[in-house]
């Protein structure tokens, strides 16, 4: 999911799933789904007896009925979304006709999504493939019913998907059974900085201090900079310590400022759940982001709604971002300094990514981003057929993601551009929905990307996997505090802010915050947290 601000959108969106109405979905077993799935695997069937080579006289194969595959996903407005599908569809005919079916895509836009899908379900509307994730109503959907569970959908229609994904089941496990598919993509990221390679040079900075992983170490270049750049901001948010480099190196969260401390060293600890706002780690980091602030290395704009601030890195007043998700590069390394080509080609200048902490493998992760399939399906069986396509075919992949090769993109050294004299606005096609669908790894990359950017990927998922966190598969049930949650989440919204970009003060304001949260019920939402964390354990042995 990648270009999202994280952190806010991540609060909101819990809030508001937390606050879905309880009226609509159906809970009980879809009948259609059994039934649906009998001809969708009896057409793999194979019309020949294995071991006599002579035809199989008791059963034949059967054909199966045309079907209609709904997908539903957000996105902007395609003007040549027809085009598309038509052109999916002539490919889906042409090159599976044993499947017999085509496809319908069915966009909502980003700001409607939630509320629309949830009506979607409530109704009973039929559809089939439907893009999912934790932070976006995922647990929602399955505790009303509005998703059906995909275990034996898995095993007998997407063995691409098995081979692929199968060990990455474990975000979408609810109660035992699997609700999501994950996309194959990244298992994480890297947090650190991104700096201005022109006035590193400037002033020959030795970047080497950061290979101790820690942001206090930054501090002597940030001088330098404020006191020999009057023009330049030397630190620029929203992003600080204090936003994902915190909760991904210091935490192992399991919902909302609630988790584990990792860098308690007590083995006693180990498995005690605690709010994260009252770790020493977090005061440490925001009494720093707090010092960098009225030192004036700080934006005072960080706490502004939509500020860019690559826009600041073109104008060439700003000197560093911190805090935020880099690029994910080969030979990604905790203070390794690197080119970072995303942030270069957007701004026009070159910029360097310097890692202060790599993410664990983390259940969260692998909820992120999934497709799911609805109990309204009339037959889930060819939904999964199709959804195992994505993982395994190109060519169908990319229609979805690119459009039409000739019209909606031209390859340029087997990457995609736009065609001569288009744009984004005006080619008809053209989105960011890489992350949404499918086997990432199959994808083309973008003019301006790198070129390994996917290899890359897969070297750095097994640096990501050799490090998981200690409670890899437990997914916290949130329904017997899903009160509480709203309102803890109400209190953070007041604080955050300020403390992140280093405009309150964490010594007199962080005890005010850790009040007000006991006031909405967070030690209610930590021993319930505990409780089934402690059960999580007992019943796998951890």
């Amino acid at each position: 999911m990648k270009q999202v601000s994280k952190g806010s959108f991540v609060l909101s969106s819990l809030l508001l799933s937390l606050s879905l109405v309880a009226a609509g979905c159906s809970s009980g077993t879809n009948n259609n789904a059994a039934n649906n799935e009998k001809p969708a695997n009896q057409a793999q069937e194979s019309s020949t007896n294995t071991n006599t080579g002579t035809a199989n006289t008791t059963e034949a194969p059967k054909t199966l009925e045309p079907y209609e595959v709904v997908m539903v996903y957000p996105d902007g407005k395609q003007n040549d979304l027809g085009v598309v599908q038509t052109a999916m569809n002539d490919y889906l005919k042409q090159t599976y006709p044993d499947m017999n079916m085509t496809v319908k895509l069915n966009p909502i836009d980003w700001s409607a999504y939630a509320d629309k899908t949830n009506l979607m379900m409530s109704s009973g509307q039929k559809f089939d493939l439907i893009w999912t994730a934790n932070w976006m109503n995922f647990d929602a959907q399955v505790n009303k019913g509005g998703l059906l569970p995909l275990d034996d959908l898995l095993a007998q229609n997407a063995p691409d998907i098995e081979a692929i994904e199968g060990k990455f089941h474990d975000g979408a496990l609810r109660n035992g059974k699997i609700y999501g598919v994950h996309v194959h993509q990244e298992l994480g990221n890297p947090q650190g900085v991104a700096i201005s390679k022109a006035l590193v040079d400037k002033y020959n900075l030795d970047l080497s201090a950061l290979k101790s992983g820690e942001f206090k170490d930054l501090g002597p270049i940030l001088k330098t900079i404020k006191e020999n750049e009057p023009g330049v901001t030397p630190a620029v948010g929203p992003s600080f310590p204090l936003g994902a480099y915190y909760g991904s190196g210091s935490t192992a969260n399991i919902v909302g400022p609630i988790g584990l401390d990792l860098r308690d060293t007590d083995p006693n600890n180990t498995y005690k759940v605690v709010n994260t706002y009252a770790t020493p780690r977090y005061m440490e980091l925001a009494k720093l982001t707090r010092e960098w602030f009225k030192a004036g290395y700080i934006n005072k704009d960080a706490t502004t709604p939509g500020v860019d601030i690559w826009k600041k890195f073109q104008a060439k007043t700003a000197f560093a971002s911190i805090g935020s998700d880099l690029d994910i590069l080969a030979g990604t390394e905790i203070g390794l300094p690197q080119l970072m080509p995303s942030k270069t080609s957007s701004v026009g200048s070159d910029i360097i990514q310097v890692p202060l902490n790599i993410d664990r493998l983390q259940t969260t992760k692998l909820a992120a981003t999934m497709q799911g399939i609805s109990q309204t399906s009339k037959d889930p069986a060819r939904a999964m057929m199709l959804l195992n396509l994505f993982y395994k075919d190109q060519k169908l992949l990319s229609l979805f993601n690119f459009g039409v090769e000739g019209t909606h993109y031209v390859l340029k050294d087997g990457q995609v551009a736009l065609p001569d004299g288009k744009t984004q606005d005006t080619v008809g096609f053209y989105h960011d929905n890489m992350w949404q669908i499918g086997n990432q790894m199959l994808n083309y990359t973008r003019v301006g990307e790198d070129p390994n950017k996917y290899k890359n990927y897969e070297e750095f998922n097994a640096k990501v996997s050799s490090n998981p966190s200690p409670i890899l598969g437990f997914v916290f049930n949130s329904e017997p505090v899903k009160n509480e949650l709203i309102a803890v989440s109400k209190v953070q919204s007041t604080f955050d802010p300020g403390l992140q970009s280093g405009q309150l003060d964490p010594e007199v304001e962080i005890p005010k915050l850790i009040q007000k949260l006991q006031g909405a019920g967070i030690d209610k939402i930590i021993a319930e947290a505990q409780k089934q964390l402690d059960e999580w354990r007992a019943a796998n042995g951890k």
